[in-house]
């Protein structure tokens, strides 16, 4: 049995990844701002996504805490009582504009805070997991390199949270747990739901952009809709159950690569998604290019649409490479998943 500290806990990933981990046997203290009801109704719920037994999330122990104080508002002797992994994966997760300051706040002095309280309380042999995101990159032509990043110019991203993302990874890249390699940097790819049922505990990445177009196009069905893309767009869609599987594998395993992409080796060509979201809701969605739109503007419905769908579409727009290695990429997300995915989210995630 391992012990594990786990921060942001009533998250997407973290709930999973915490469901996993008591269900092979580990000790695992989660901590979160959410109250602990929140907390284990979120891990129950994933257990149930993983096809495991709910009633394990008992064995959580939960604890509240705060990014946003130097200690992280813990008990570090209590917290850190044997050696254990943290996994850093609380986060503030907005594309919405005019929030920089209060991204900054959470994302790097908190994650730094994390650190410092890491430093300070964690016995011997513990190893710290920071959860990051692969499209820190940002709009930075060609391949993204699996090292630690230089600084970034605010302008080099597609918005304040892709920034604050890579100016942690810089904080945490000059700290000494960097130095002495006790640490683990895993990026993500665009999260989903469970690869077997398509169930997803999220209204984030697709969620968000699906739940937009439902709304259009139940309002008024059977309407196309453009989207400005890049000939090779390509989103690296990362099923939960996957990304939870290389996660546990990785931190598992020797630390001498510190920064790992955890996506898929092929990605989900737009068009192929545009096709499948299309067969679920009375929509048409085509990917053009700007040239296209520009010899045929958008008409006053796709206009609207696009504006509702801002944070999403400049997603579309951009071809993505990532070094990755077999043992960090998840299973891709084949046609027969990526339906599942959204018949799932079409029948039992949108709202009424």
């Amino acid at each position: 049995m391992a012990d594990h500290v786990v921060d942001g806990a009533n998250g997407f990933v973290a709930s999973h990844l915490i469901g996993a981990l008591v269900a092979r046997g580990d000790s695992v203290i989660a901590l979160a701002r959410a109250s602990g009801e929140v907390v284990r109704r979120r891990i129950s719920d994933a257990l149930t996504t993983l096809h495991l037994n709910p009633d394990l999330v008992e064995k959580v122990q939960v604890r509240p805490f705060s990014l946003a104080e130097p200690e992280l508002g813990i008990s570090g002797p209590d917290v850190f009582s044997e050696p254990c992994t943290y996994w850093h994966s609380a986060a503030l997760i907005t594309f919405f504009p005019r929030r920089e300051a209060e991204l900054h706040a959470v994302n790097v002095i908190g994650s730094a805070n994390a650190v410092a309280a890491f430093t300070r309380h964690a016995k011997p042999g513990s190893r710290y997991v920071h959860v990051s995101t692969a499209y820190q990159h940002g709009t930075t032509h060609g391949r993204a390199l699996e090292k630690w990043p230089e600084y970034g110019h605010p302008s080099e991203f597609r918005n304040d949270y892709e920034h604050s993302k890579r100016m942690a990874e810089v904080a945490l890249s000059r700290t000494g747990l960097a130095q002495r390699g006790d640490v683990l940097v895993t990026r993500l790819g665009v999260m989903v739901g469970h690869s077997g049922t398509g169930r997803a505990l999220t209204d984030l990445g697709l969620y968000d952009f699906l739940r937009v177009i439902a709304l259009f196009a139940r309002r008024t069905p059977g309407r196309r809709v453009r989207f400005v893309c890049h000939p090779r767009a390509a989103l690296h869609l990362t099923p939960i159950d996957g990304t939870v599987d290389r996660l546990l594998a990785l931190a598992g395993g020797p630390l001498d690569r510190p920064v790992r992409h955890l996506v898929p080796a092929v990605a989900v060509p737009v068009p192929d998604l545009f096709a499948a979201i299309s067969a679920h809701l009375p929509v048409e969605l085509v990917a053009v290019t700007a040239a296209e739109v520009e010899a045929e503007p958008f008409d006053r419905f796709e206009a609207i649409v696009n504006m509702r769908c801002k944070f999403t579409s400049p997603y579309l727009r951009y071809e993505y490479g990532f070094e990755s290695r077999a043992d960090a990429e998840p299973p891709p997300v084949t046609p027969r998943i990526l339906d599942l995915l959204i018949s799932w989210y079409v029948r039992e995630g949108l709202p009424e």
